[in-house]
């Protein structure tokens, strides 16, 4: 019998260290299901599901937590409950700049029950205006009765000049 592993890893970059999770993983008859990985500036971080033989998922907890200046975290998954209908939304968001402005946004969603699959936002500083402009992208799981003209007009109250939008 198989159980999923949700891993997250967070620490110093060196050659070959996505290889050795994956190896790893391999080792004890696992296979990633599901990976997002990123470094920056020398850094890595990610997420990993992982199915493996139940046998050997604490194993593989160990192996992953071992690796000098690594830090992951292994969580067991609980399949959840689907509780209605969701339309997954691919959404864009554009405004200028300002401090709490990913707070305000995710209040947003969440007062209307809308939960955020991923989120990935990026400030660009706009030199010739003397500012910076905030521009974001969202995975979002939409229930059915919401009416989606109106969540991104109430999207778009979080700040004067936002732009929301529906990404095909």
């Amino acid at each position: 019998m198989n159980t999923q592993l949700t891993i997250t890893i967070a620490g110093q970059d060196h050659p070959q260290l996505i290889n050795q999770l994956a190896a790893k993983t391999h080792e004890l008859g696992g296979k990633w299901l599901i990976s997002k990985i990123n470094r920056l500036d020398n850094q890595i971080v990610g997420i990993i599901k992982v199915d493996i033989p139940a046998d050997n998922a604490q194993l593989l907890k160990g192996e992953f937590t071992r690796i000098p200046e690594l830090h992951a975290r292994v969580i067991d998954v609980t399949q959840p409950v689907p509780l209605g209908k969701f339309e997954q939304l691919k959404l864009k968001v554009e405004s200028n700049d300002r401090s709490g402005l990913v707070h305000d946004l995710t209040n947003v969603l969440d007062d209307i029950g809308i939960d955020i699959i991923h989120i990935e936002n990026h400030r660009i500083g706009v030199p010739d205006l003397g500012k910076a402009l905030f521009v974001a992208e969202l995975l979002v799981d939409v229930p059915a009765e919401v009416n989606v003209e109106q969540l991104l007009e109430a999207m778009q109250q979080v700040e004067e000049d936002m732009r929301v939008s529906v990404v095909d």
